[in-house]
């Protein structure tokens, strides 16, 4: 984009203006390159394009540096500094949350929610993102997180741009390579929030920490990759991080010229604060997404499923036994207005609910007044064990401004 305007600025300053030989009707002279011009004079040109003031473009010469001295990085230009900063993008969110029974207690969670028959409006996050190409060898992707509890970070890491045998390396804060929907950022959701089973099974948020990451591209005729990944990871807030270890094998085949299946399998095993206490997750997530070649409409149905076990000592502070937990949603964009989606989850209960598996299921509505803002409406229905539940709904509004790279697909 950056390089885009500077090209657009060279091309303007090469253009006769209004008022010139050619709307008069005289013979048009030839204008002036801008290789031919003086620099100086082009300099001042670029500086009126972009809004400086005369003044700053006319501002003396520095003295030239001493014989034998290094050369400015940005060779002494301010356009060349402003070429070097990132992209940079805020996405921010809030909502209007209403629920039927005191979900804090009976099923509490992560994602937006309100006293017990009390709407309530909550200002959920503002990310901030810094992306860039470093160098030839890396690019460097930041999200920082705002929060009304406070800031942190979301991401920050490296990845490599240029090792041989399709391998590329991640270091840094990383989200997990675990299941389909932990490796995104919540604005990439097609609902509002995260499915019970995620939150409940994983982490409080996402299953993610520092460390390292490596991917292989495996050399056939569709997408197969291979990652993995060591990390400490916190699955509670201000609770000790674990190592963790986790693979996922992810193939895409494409059915036909408008569909694409993707298949993933996901293992972790992550340290419990003691010699032979482990927790052990696993997990399958598939997507399907039929879109056709023209038009903004698209249908995405996918899912996941998970499985917990906890190994050693833990097993005996646990429990033991294998929890389980999966949801499955489709979402069927109509327009480039208009978006539907409905929702089904279990999960086990949580917090003063009885023991053994909560249902939720929910509808939602989208409108997209542009691609960098979207209002929802999202309506679910909670089933606790034993009978208990009630209504819940969320009205959210996200925007997007900058330049915001993709997530993985």
């Amino acid at each position: 984009m950056r390089s885009l305007i500077v090209a657009s600025v060279l091309a303007v300053s090469a253009v006769p203006t209004a008022g010139s030989a050619q709307s008069s009707g005289a013979v048009p002279q030839p204008s002036t390159s801008p290789a031919q011009q003086d620099p100086k004079q082009l300099e001042a040109e670029i500086a009126k394009e972009l809004g400086a003031s005369p003044s700053a473009s006319a501002a003396p010469q520095q003295a030239a540096p001493p014989a034998g001295a290094a050369a400015p990085a940005t060779g002494g230009s301010p356009y060349a500094r402003l070429l070097l900063l990132p992209d940079v993008s805020a996405i921010g969110s809030a909502s209007l949350a209403y629920d039927g029974y005191d979900v804090e207690k009976r099923s509490p969670r992560g994602g937006p929610y309100s006293p017990a028959e009390k709407p309530a409006f909550a200002f959920e996050e503002l990310e901030l993102g810094l992306q860039a190409v470093v160098d030839p060898y890396v690019r460097a992707d930041v999200f920082l997180s705002f929060t009304e509890a406070g800031a942190g970070v979301e991401e920050a890491y490296v990845t490599t741009l240029a090792l041989p045998a399709g391998l590329q390396v991640r270091a840094g804060r990383i989200y997990s390579p675990f299941g389909r929907l932990n490796l995104q950022h919540p604005h990439a959701w097609e609902f509002v929030d995260a499915p019970l089973a995620r939150e409940r099974l994983l982490g409080e948020e996402s299953l993610g920490g520092p460390g390292v990451e490596v991917a292989w591209l495996a050399p056939v005729p569709w997408f197969s990759e291979l990652r993995l990944a060591g990390q400490n990871t916190t699955l509670v807030e201000d609770a000790p991080s674990e190592l963790t270890g986790v693979a996922r094998l992810l193939n895409y085949v494409p059915l036909g010229e408008t569909a694409t299946l993707g298949v993933g399998l996901s293992a972790a095993r992550r340290g419990e604060g003691t010699a032979g206490a482990f927790r052990d997750l696993g997990g399958a997530d598939a997507y399907l997404r039929i879109r056709p070649t023209s038009g903004r409409a698209y249908l995405a149905v996918q899912g996941e499923v998970y499985a917990r076990r906890f190994r050693g000592a833990a097993a005996d502070a646990n429990g033991g036994g294998t929890d389980t937990g999966w949801w499955t949603q489709a979402f069927w964009r109509q327009s480039t207005w208009w978006g539907y989606g409905v929702r089904y989850e279990r999960a086990p209960s949580a917090g003063e609910a009885p023991a053994g598996t909560e249902q939720r299921a929910s509808g939602l509505v989208t409108w997209f007044p542009s691609e960098f803002q979207r209002l929802r409406l999202q309506v679910g229905w909670d089933r606790l064990p034993g009978g208990g539940g009630g209504l819940e709904a969320l009205l959210h509004v996200e925007f997007g401004i900058g330049a915001h790279g993709a997530h993985p697909f």
